[in-house]
């Protein structure tokens, strides 16, 4: 009894489901060929739609790509960092693939740090120590000429009218403007006149040249304006010179001297005297008594 209450609960829906779905099979209204048919009917009447690709989007898209590789490239390339020592001060400074450079006072160095892994040049002027790591071609431009390297050690002066290079490890390609060149060996230093001509000193002591690092300034044979221009760069001070340019002067002084001590000695020993107009002033005149 209770099996026929349950089953008077069932709706009507339900009792069909349940009789057609009990008998295990049930039969098509159509066959297969019909079936088929309809469906090739039904997809040439609705046939699938092909996506337009606007091309003026893709050009678009490919300039605005070349243009961040160009502008990214460019900027790589010319973005420039700039170092430059002060009166009476020197610098010490590592370049991006290890090789180091000290600058001494009064000098300026220019280079592409982004670009340095391609192409390793910079622009200088000034007077530097360099010491370069082997790898690609170093290259230092001047004023006055060129200094190429794989990988050594030397100084550079470049001032005025004044270039000379100092090879002391490696080897050493100078270049004039003129294109002249020679290749330094160590202990051996080129020296670039205005017009480039370069004249060669072989077994040289580098002493003198590169002195400068330990704050000992050593001169030989050097025109005597040079000296006081360094004077000039090392203490912050003025000196007008009334000595003619081709007089030369050997000697040396140390940076924990102080400036009057140090005229006090190169003057007399030229025929000159000092006088000092102001703290940071001071007049090279001939010694009339």
């Amino acid at each position: 009894m209770e099996k026929n209450q349950n089953h008077s609960n069932l709706s009507s829906t339900e009792v069909q489901s349940k009789r057609f779905f009990s008998n295990g099979t049930f039969e098509w209204t159509k066959n297969k060929s019909i079936v088929w048919s309809e469906l090739d009917q039904f997809i040439e009447q609705h046939p699938a739609r092909k996506k337009k690709v606007d091309l003026r989007v893709v050009q678009w898209t490919v300039a605005a790509v070349f243009l961040l590789l160009v502008g990214s490239t460019a900027f790589m390339r010319f973005y420039t960092q700039t170092l430059n020592t002060p009166v009476g001060k020197h610098l010490v400074y590592t370049l991006p693939d290890g090789s180091t450079v000290q600058l001494n006072a009064l000098s300026t160095l220019k280079y592409n740090p982004l670009w340095w892994r391609f192409e390793r040049k910079m622009a200088f002027e000034g007077e530097g120590f360099f010491e370069v790591t082997k790898g690609r071609p170093f290259t230092v431009n001047s004023s006055l000429g060129t200094t190429r390297v794989l990988g050594t050690s030397f100084n550079i002066y470049s001032r005025d009218e004044v270039y000379r290079v100092t090879c002391i490890t490696g080897k050493v390609k100078v270049t004039s403007k003129s294109n002249d060149e020679v290749i330094l060996s160590p202990n051996s230093k080129a020296i670039v006149n205005k017009v480039g001509t370069i004249s060669l000193d072989k077994d040289i002591k580098p002493l003198p040249d590169i002195s400068w690092k330990n704050n000992i300034f050593l001169f030989t044979a050097i025109p005597v304006r040079e000296v006081f221009k360094e004077i000039e760069r090392q203490y912050g001070v003025t000196i007008n010179v009334q000595i003619p340019g081709n007089t030369l002067y050997t000697g040396n002084f140390s940076k924990n001297q102080h400036v009057e001590e140090i005229l006090g000695y190169i003057c007399p020993a030229l025929g000159y005297k000092f006088l000092q107009k102001s703290t940071t002033e001071y007049y090279i005149i001939p010694d009339q008594e």
